[in-house]
């Protein structure tokens, strides 16, 4: 069995959901406040969702970038208690009538107008540039362009800009060279703030479970600057996007609208995109959860006129020889592949030749008894357990709400339990299990009902808002976690 994959437990939660002062969670005292629970618990997994800038909607599944981190995840007090932003300016900033998001801006520019006297950070911001040259300036450039020309969509930026003309971008460095250098300085500190995060967790022997979205935004400056290597047409606009065909999420599917790959393309340059961004990805978590595994064998095209996800075709994607190189390159893929809904043969062999575990969601397993869900039926330990997911609803308001009757009978009966004290069952149900890892929302340890929910897939409102209330992570679901975790010997 890959060995980079041991007995062990963990959660589920994003960074969104930490609780504090600002709108959204950060890398704040909060987040290391639930470091030190896990560790308690004698938890050593904690997966998060794509660090990644949201949409408009919230989603981190869709974003202007697939390398840049949501600058809102950074703490401004951990900057004023480093020295990297005065005091009296961060009261006054505090003391306005902004909204909150817009003093976060604001305490980020005071930020960088006070770096400028430290050497080091400066130092420190040039090395960041270099080191992430590949990607960083064309996000800055973008997100100007997008500014200045009150864009939704690159394809109608000035032709100078949309097909990246260079005397027109040496042009843009020079007109918006601070707007530039703040969107980059932002970057900097995001990567600075999270790297001190995880360099805590991994002292508590806590790694951090990452997730990578398959395919990427259109609006987005990964396809801005590299354009050839997407499905286009000759104005720039995708012929054929993504989604997948109905399944248990949603009878008419789900269709994502994202452009599909020219995998023909990547070929010829090795790969490099992808193996960027892995390789930037990798240095800020420990695992990668592939999202939508199911892409890398094939993908489900949808002609980019159809209003929904039921009309389409699987066609060929990266496939085996992807894998391979990526490994030449990489060597142990620590990559956990989200191997849900339509999963055929292909699939399945795909991830068992490269040794990626799978997922086994709880909430599915109980509308038959030789549903593989089920841990007495999981036909190998190289897989990881959860009682549900982000997309899914909480495990009690799963069986409030979405469960049948024949399924809620069932769960009781492999449970034996009351139905008021099913989350902890089904935790205790998916510890036992021979799976190699076992991860849980925090909603289920908190036993939170559907008004917990973190995403409705095939939604674009309501979702990606919920926040936890650290006092709810209490000393006694702290014990009992952690007396569950010892005695299914996942320390």
């Amino acid at each position: 069995m890959n060995r980079v994959f041991t007995r062990s437990s963990g959660v589920l939660m994003h960074i969104t959901s930490l609780p504090g002062s600002w709108d959204t969670g950060d890398f704040g005292k909060e987040a290391f406040q639930f470091i030190d629970k896990l560790h308690q618990a004698r938890q050593t997994l904690w997966q998060i969702l794509p660090l990644s800038i949201p949409d408009a909607n919230g989603s981190p599944y869709a974003s202007i970038s697939a390398f840049a981190g949501n600058p809102l995840f950074i703490n401004p007090e951990r900057l004023m208690e480093e020295g990297l932003l005065p005091e009296d300016r961060y009261h006054e900033i505090m003391s306005s009538d902004q909204p909150a998001v817009d003093k976060k801006k604001s305490l980020l520019r005071e930020a960088r107008i006070h770096a400028r006297n430290f050497d080091s950070t400066l130092s420190a911001f040039g090395e960041f540039i270099e080191k992430n040259r590949y990607w960083l300036i064309d996000y800055a450039r973008f997100n100007v362009l997008k500014d200045v020309y009150q864009s939704k969509d690159w394809t109608s930026f000035p032709d100078e800009y949309k097909w990246r003309h260079a005397e027109a971008l040496e042009n843009l460095d020079q007109e918006h060279r601070e707007s530039i250098q703040q969107l980059m300085f932002e970057q900097f500190l995001f990567n600075r703030q999270w790297h001190q995060l995880k360099e805590y967790a991994h002292a508590r022997h806590i790694r951090i479970i990452g997730d990578i979205p398959i395919f990427i935004s259109h609006n987005s400056a990964d396809v801005w600057s590299h354009p050839d290597l997407f499905k286009l047409d000759d104005n720039g606009r995708p012929y054929v996007v993504s989604g997948v065909p109905p399944d248990l999420f949603s009878s008419t599917g789900q269709l994502w609208g994202n452009p599909h790959y020219r995998w023909d393309r990547l070929k010829e340059t090795g790969y490099a995109w992808w193996i960027h961004r892995l390789e930037h990805l990798l240095e800020y978590v420990d695992y990668i959860r592939l999202d939508h595994f199911r892409g890398f064998e094939s993908v489900w095209e949808i002609k980019a006129d159809e209003t929904t996800a039921q009309k389409g075709n699987w066609v060929p994607s990266a496939g085996h020889e992807f894998f391979h190189y990526l490994r030449e390159h990489l060597g142990i893929l620590p990559i956990i592949a989200e191997d849900l809904g339509v999963i055929t043969e292909a699939v399945r062999k795909l991830r068992d030749d490269f040794e990626f575990p799978g997922m086994k969601i709880l909430q599915f397993a109980f509308d038959s008894d030789d549903n593989p869900f089920l841990p007495e039926n999981f036909d190998t330990d190289l897989c990881i357990v959860y009682s549900g997911t982000h997309d899914n609803n909480t495990t009690l308001g799963w069986f409030r709400q979405d469960a049948s009757p024949e399924e809620k009978e069932r769960c009781l009966q492999r449970l034996q339990c009351d139905p008021d004290d099913i989350p902890w069952n089904m935790i205790r149900y998916g510890m036992e299990s021979r799976a190699v890892w076992m991860v849980t929302p925090i909603q289920d340890i908190l036993e939170l009902d559907e008004k917990a929910r973190m995403n409705f897939p095939g939604t674009t409102k309501g979702n990606w808002t919920w926040r936890m209330d650290m006092a709810l992570f209490d000393k006694s679901r702290i014990d009992r976690l952690k007396k569950l975790t010892e005695k299914t010997n996942r320390i």
